[in-house]
């Protein structure tokens, strides 16, 4: 997948870095909401204290702050991207390179995981569709 970044986001790389000593692998600003992408293994660093690193970034930026661990498996990185919604399980197909992925969550947060209007459902399919070639995203 090609990613571009701007000036804007590579600036806020460098802000997340240097608080959190993870390495970013993608950054999206939407909004009032900057999503960071941080290497495998990387999540731990970010989290310490509480998510302490994650209030200082929010302050600093003025923005919400939102981070998930990249996998290089579409259905790890897919759990990562709806963690917070409760996921059950992801089932994927794979048709002439293009991932179809269904994510069953908690029944009580599907509607979050959608989000009002498709907004959440919406974003989480560009963050994962950044990284893999993404067909459609079904939420159950």
């Amino acid at each position: 997948m090609n990613i571009t970044l701007n000036a804007q986001t590579l600036r806020y790389i460098s802000i997340f870095e240097a608080a959190t000593n993870a390495e970013v692998k993608d950054c999206i600003e939407k909004e009032d909401t900057i999503i960071f992408i941080v290497q495998p293994h990387n999540i731990k660093k970010v989290l310490v204290n509480h998510g302490e690193k994650i209030q200082t970034l929010r302050k600093m930026l003025q923005k919400n702050v939102i981070v998930y661990e990249y996998s290089p498996d579409v259905v790890r990185f897919t759990r990562n991207v709806f963690r917070r919604y409760g996921v059950k399980n992801v089932k994927v197909t794979n048709e002439n390179g293009e991932f179809s992925l269904i994510v069953y969550v908690d029944q009580k947060e599907k509607a979050r995981a959608i989000g009002r209007d498709g907004k959440n459902l919406r974003l989480a399919r560009e963050i994962i569709g950044r990284h893999f070639p993404i067909k459609s995203i079904i939420i159950m």
